[in-house]
């Protein structure tokens, strides 16, 4: 008889190891090497100097006493200049500039900026990857291949090629003994652990359903100028598929994580429909979707975005159990119990509520990946990272195809969006590129394929 693809679902996770020894929840497990002495300054390389990026830089430099920013780098030299001044503004402040040393010499600019910035560290060192996440696979093959350890901004790739790369680096990672650490910082929010762990031990009930939004206004397309379209998509990242992966895996992956992490479970499947509806910029920006998700056990998943000006704007994950409904995920601060369905931030009939301090979780993830190296403690989050940005990948296959399509589907998939990044330059032409009328082709239901 023929399985059923919850069945067959099954079996995949099985041969696969994408749910083994529990990655959905913890750390991979690996050797204990290449520690940093306790006395050792570590020298960490920026690269990517974005508004994360330099978020990044300032959380790591304040995780540990003795550490030092030593290089950084960009695709454009202002970038990168303006960053390295900002932070090293920032510490003098405080009165630890010498947190900040990065001699001019150690700044770099360009597509192969991040080789030189990792060649000026040592094996045990940290590099913090903040680029756009189609070069996330590419950056961390190079940061293993020097040992370094590495923070891996979110999403970790923005195509399944992508993904399967990080996962042949991460076996080398963790034959290093290299730590990693994964920008999920969610999963470093006190409340939202304490949460998790609450749905884990039943004061929920069974889960029942999950729901996942994100609703707000649009991300706003900068001017072209005299830019060259390659230069104009990397300075609006968030406006472009093959940069970011899309709306749908650059915005909602934190939510739809904690919502698996929540239900102890990936999708199996996913169909959807969404595109563009008021939005008129030149662009590739969706400015509606929705996801149904598919659990092995028939139960679903909602996901709905929308990036379209003066409409409701909501932010939030909700559960949905059999003792009453929760609302957690990023941007909420207080995750409660409802003893009905009506959850909401400010329902009433509350029956739990976390009671951990509130923490900055973004500080935390650094201060948590600092202390593994210091301890040597094993720490690899790269896995989590995989099946995090895999879920929304498979979303936005669902909403670009409007086909219905399983996982094992989704992970055959050979599509790249930028194939030949790793030869990326500014002489050379963009990704994709507009028509005679400025416009980019936007994927089309029925038409666009992935595998």
């Amino acid at each position: 008889m023929k399985k059923s693809p919850f069945e067959s679902r099954r079996d995949f996770i099985k041969q696969t190891g994408l749910l083994a020894a529990g990655t959905v929840l913890a750390g991979t497990m690996i050797p204990k090497v290449h520690a940093a002495a306790n006395n050792r300054k570590i020298k960490i390389a920026s690269i990517g100097t974005g508004s994360r990026g330099r978020g990044a830089a300032n959380q790591a430099l304040n995780a540990d006493p003795n550490v030092v920013l030593w290089a950084a780098a960009d695709a454009f030299q202002d970038k990168v200049d303006g960053a390295v001044k900002a932070i090293q503004t920032n510490f003098a402040k405080k009165e630890q500039g010498d947190k900040v040393n990065v001699a001019p010499e150690r700044l770099f600019s360009g597509f192969d900026g991040y080789l030189k910035a990792m060649d000026t560290l040592e094996p045990g060192d940290v590099v913090l990857l903040t680029t756009p996440p189609a070069f996330r696979p590419l950056h961390y093959a190079y940061a293993v291949e020097r040992g370094l350890n590495v923070f891996a901004e979110k999403p970790v790739a923005v195509d399944i090629p992508g993904l399967l790369s990080l996962k042949q680096t991460n076996v080398k990672a963790k034959e290093k003994g290299l730590k990693v650490a994964v920008g999920l910082n969610n999963r470093h929010y006190f409340r939202t652990e304490e949460t998790i762990q609450a749905i884990h031990d039943g004061k929920l009930g069974e889960i029942m359903s999950l729901w996942v939004y994100r609703l707000q206004s649009p991300h706003r397309l900068g001017q072209i100028g005299d830019m060259t379209p390659l230069q104009h998509q990397l300075r609006n990242i968030f406006c472009f598929d093959w940069t970011t992966g899309g709306f749908i895996v650059d915005a909602l992956i934190h939510n739809l994580d904690i919502c698996c992490w929540a239900k102890q479970q990936l999708p199996v499947a996913a169909q959807g429909c969404g595109g563009r509806c008021t939005r008129t910029d030149k662009d590739q920006l969706i400015d509606h979707a929705a996801v149904e998700y598919y659990f092995a056990d028939g139960k679903r998943m909602m996901m709905q975005t929308k990036t379209i000006p003066n409409t409701w704007n909501c932010f939030q994950g909700i559960v949905h159990g059999t003792k009453g409904s929760a609302v957690v995920g990023e941007q909420v601060n207080e995750p409660r119990f409802f003893d009905d369905w009506n959850a909401s931030k400010t329902g009433k009939n509350v029956f739990w509520k976390a009671e951990a301090k509130q923490n900055d979780s973004y500080q935390t993830e650094h201060d948590r990946f600092f202390q593994a190296i210091r301890e040597n403690k094993e720490w690899n989050e790269m896995e989590r990272g995989i099946e995090a940005t895999f879920t929304p990948i498979l979303g936005r296959m669902a909403v670009d195809t409007g086909q219905y399509i399983t996982a094992e589907q989704a992970w055959s998939s050979t599509f790249e969006y930028a194939p030949n990044i790793a030869e990326m330059a500014f002489d050379k032409p963009a990704p994709v590129l507009p028509n005679e009328n400025g416009d980019y082709a936007m994927p089309i239901p029925g038409v666009t394929k992935y595998f």
